[in-house]
């Protein structure tokens, strides 16, 4: 049985997936790529583990838990985060299933930006080009759910992120 999600809960997991880009540690310059991007990527394979959604959840837990700080110590706030965002879809959701899905899509829109931006990023020739591509992008992706408030505060944050990338030494 497929899980429908509705549009305030996808907005929900669309605001708390940029909310997790940010704190990913600032993608490299100038191709800006994410160092831990394939442990990233790699996190909703915890999630299959299991054909019972509640151990499957556990086992996503345990495992972001133990693989993300030992891949890269910089990832802490960003498994921090992911676990408060983990509670959140807990209390608001009694379904098992539900929850789990909601976690996918969750890890998914964060992986699926994450490599949106950085390609942005990267084919920007100038600061306000970046800036135009990343409002129609996020504006695009929130029009959809009927909520265009968010836009220019999430291309702000985008914005800063690249800014630490550029500032950051490596």
């Amino acid at each position: 049985m497929a899980v429908e999600l509705n549009k305030n809960e996808l907005k929900d997991l669309l605001l708390d997936s940029y909310e997790l880009i940010y704190k990913i540690p600032p993608p490299k310059p100038p191709k800006y790529e994410v160092q831990s991007r394939s442990k990233l990527k790699n996190l909703p394979e915890a999630l299959r583990e299991s054909s019972d959604p509640e151990a499957a959840v556990m086992h996503f837990v345990k495992s972001a838990s133990y693989f993300l700080p030992r891949s890269d110590s910089n990832l802490r706030d960003y498994l921090d985060l992911l676990l408060k965002k983990v509670q959140k879809i807990q209390k608001s959701d009694s379904d098992p299933e539900k929850v789990r899905e909601k976690i996918k899509y969750l890890i998914g829109y964060s992986n699926w930006g994450m490599d949106a931006v950085c390609n942005i990023f990267k084919d920007g020739s100038s600061d306000k080009e970046v800036r135009a591509r990343l409002q129609n992008m996020v504006g695009a992706e929130l029009k959809i759910l009927e909520s265009t408030e968010e836009r220019d505060k999430i291309v702000n944050d985008l914005m800063e992120w690249k800014a630490s990338a550029e500032s950051r030494r490596y």
